[in-house]
């Protein structure tokens, strides 16, 4: 009997993480399809001049709004993440969880068409919203890995399956940088942008074909269950949460967490150069194997910054594990992480532009360093709802949704008002340096948004200590060492 419950419960388990291993496959290729807007967009059409990538096809023009216009394919994605969000959660109630996973998927699969849509601005905006319905699918992959946890795994199994599952997104936009650091004709990945999105769009059909198969309705309830459950009102819960302060101060801190992780991956290949006086593609450390152009010393920026993420949830996450107050720490991590990110743009300007050596390696010490802080805390964040007394599931599962949809339509905001200033900046002649420093100045300001909302936010628990022991005895130790020096007459 026992070995009968054994193999039923490893059974249980792999049923559970080839699941799970799939819905976050499908989240990875979606991460990554977002990534590469970023190198595929192309400069548009500039003095006449069309340049290879997304924006030269749908004949978009390099003007004053062209800021703005090119990060469409951004902050369409980022609507779409918000609405994916909230609207998971209405579909698991209406929907068993493979139902609502596999509706999901489907949405991902818009991708596959949208890059193909006539020349021109209207085929361009109809591309925006076939990849807007695409990031409302991707975006409920993540949230419905949750559910496959909770259903499937024991505590031990959640700790670590809840370590990988932060490295989704960072591993995904790694995946979409790499290719713009180590080709040497970029413009030749651009100019085959259709096949890239058509590609990472059709391995969506994997995960879907692997629901369908081995999906299971493991959220079903009896009659009785039913019969007994209050009828739920998923707009008056929305509303009830809607009136709730603490929602607005996990929407200042997730909303500004996200600018702070995603902004720099998205911005600095622009915003780094023109603080500097440089041209983006000009050529810094020509002694060293013929040099390397500006975007690309940032780009290897952006993956020093992202692969911190393979450190932060077993270094800066740890604090999780233990009974210690949260307030500080996660304001602290965030700041830490807000200002490395500041002063890697300072050493850049006056340091690395100038091909200073010494500056080039405290440029990637602080893109380690914002990546460690910035990525290590989010284990610690997210983890805080699960830590409140006052919570369950439900209250759970709608809690994560708002945290994530109100969060990226607060990065949408920020991401147009950037994009704002470049017309406005425009309009009123200034220079192209002045307008980067108010981008830039935005940037940290949104950015700073989650160390406000952090300082607000309520402690799990009354008995918790501020340090834990091992800090403690160090700080005992020191305090003994000094008193035991002799005093100087």
């Amino acid at each position: 009997m026992q070995k009968f419950s054994a193999k039923s419960e490893n059974t249980k388990f792999l049923h559970g993480l080839l699941l799970w291993a799939f819905i976050s496959i499908g989240y990875l290729a979606f991460i990554a399809n977002w990534g590469f807007a970023v190198g595929l967009n192309g400069t548009g059409i500039k003095n006449g001049v069309t340049d290879s990538g997304v924006l030269g096809h749908f004949e978009i023009v390099n003007n004053s709004s062209f800021q703005l216009i090119s990060q469409a394919t951004n902050w369409g994605i980022t609507i779409g993440r918000g609405i994916g969000s909230i609207l998971v959660a209405f579909l698991l109630v209406k929907f068993f969880h493979k139902y609502a996973t596999i509706i999901a998927l489907g949405l991902t699969l818009f991708g596959i068409p949208a890059q193909y849509f006539p020349v021109g601005q209207t085929g361009y905006w109809f591309f925006i919203v076939f990849r807007t319905i695409m990031a409302i699918g991707g975006t409920m992959l993540i949230i419905l890995t949750q559910p496959v946890v909770a259903n499937f795994f024991n505590k031990k199994q959640k700790s670590v399956v809840s370590q990988f599952g932060v490295w989704f997104y960072p591993l995904g936009t790694i995946i979409s940088i790499i290719p713009f650091v180590f080709v040497a004709n970029t413009a030749a990945i651009r100019e085959n942008w259709q096949i890239v999105y058509t590609v990472l769009a059709a391995l969506n059909a994997l995960p879907l074909l692997v629901m369908v198969i081995f999906g299971s309705k493991f959220d079903v309830k009896t009659k009785e269950q039913r019969a007994q459950e209050p009828k739920v009102n998923n707009f008056g819960i929305l509303k009830g949460y809607l009136k709730t302060k603490s929602t607005y101060v996990w929407i200042l801190l997730y909303g500004g967490f996200l600018i702070a992780v995603v902004f720099p991956t998205i911005l600095s290949t622009n915003l780094f150069p023109t603080l500097a006086g440089i041209d983006r593609n000009a050529l810094l450390f020509g002694d060293l194997n013929n040099g390397f152009d500006a975007t690309k010393i940032i780009r290897i920026w952006f993956i020093i910054f992202l692969a911190a993420v393979f450190v932060g949830p077993i270094s800066v996450g740890l604090w999780s594990k233990y009974n210690l107050k949260r307030r500080w720490f996660i304001t602290v991590a965030l700041a830490t992480g807000v200002i490395s990110y500041l002063l890697s743009m300072i050493i850049f300007v006056y340091g690395v532009a100038k091909s200073n050596g010494v500056a080039l390696a405290f440029f990637f010490v602080f893109a380690f360093l914002s990546g460690l802080s910035l990525w290590g805390i989010q284990g610690v964040t997210l983890n805080l709802p699960h830590e409140y007394k006052d919570n369950n599931p439900k209250t759970i599962g709608w809690m994560f949704a708002l945290i994530w949809g109100f969060g990226y339509i607060f990065f949408t905001i920020g991401l147009i008002i950037i994009g704002l200033v470049k017309i406005i900046g425009d309009s009123a002649g200034a220079s192209a340096l002045t307008i980067a420093i108010i981008q830039f100045v935005l940037t940290i300001l949104f950015s700073a948004i989650s160390v406000v909302g952090a300082l607000m936010i309520k402690e799990p628990s009354s008995d918790s200590e501020t340090f834990p022991k091992w800090m403690k005895s160090i700080k005992c130790l020191c305090k003994c060492k000094n008193k035991n020096k002799p005093e100087i007459e």
